[in-house]
């Protein structure tokens, strides 16, 4: 059984008003689901089986037959996208949204955004040093030229 968990080295995320939202921490971009989308998320994050979801998303009234294949290419958007990786031992239920999957006409969706990348990549909590941490001085808000040059490189990945 394929499980999967939230790639926790790079990503954080967040669920507010049936909306999933995950944040690349090493290059600002994020990602949102539409609602469908997130009712899968969730459930795939709470330790369902990529099968188990599946079958949870057969059994929904006026599935369509191609289901599986929809729920693949979610599964492989979410890899490419490095927010999940494999893990989990697979045994949580999948808490499927009826209403969630008959609103998105069972589409799932996952979209990238960069338009807030500067203002994430510039937040000061990207420069807590690991012997230090964070020090909330003047001098742990500025950068040499490399370390700019770094997230500017990051920027247009």
């Amino acid at each position: 059984m394929a499980s999967y968990v939230l790639n926790e080295a790079k990503m954080f995320s967040d669920i507010a008003d049936g909306i999933a939202i995950v944040i690349n921490s090493e290059t600002g971009i994020y990602y949102g689901m539409n609602g469908f989308g997130t009712t899968v998320f969730d459930s795939l994050m709470s330790g369902a089986s990529v099968e188990a979801v599946l079958a949870a998303l057969k059994a929904l009234p006026g599935a369509p037959d191609d289901m599986e294949a929809r729920l693949n290419a979610f599964v492989d958007e979410l890899k490419t996208f490095e927010i999940v990786i494999e893990g989990g031992d697979g045994t949580g239920e999948a808490g499927i949204d009826a209403e969630a999957a008959k609103a998105d006409e069972f589409t799932l969706t996952v979209q990238e955004f960069d338009d807030a990348q500067e203002l994430l990549l510039a937040d000061p909590i990207h420069e807590v040093k690991e012997d230090t941490g964070w020090q909330p001085d003047k001098s742990a808000l500025e950068t040499d030229q490399e370390t700019v040059k770094a997230k500017e490189a990051k920027m247009k990945n």
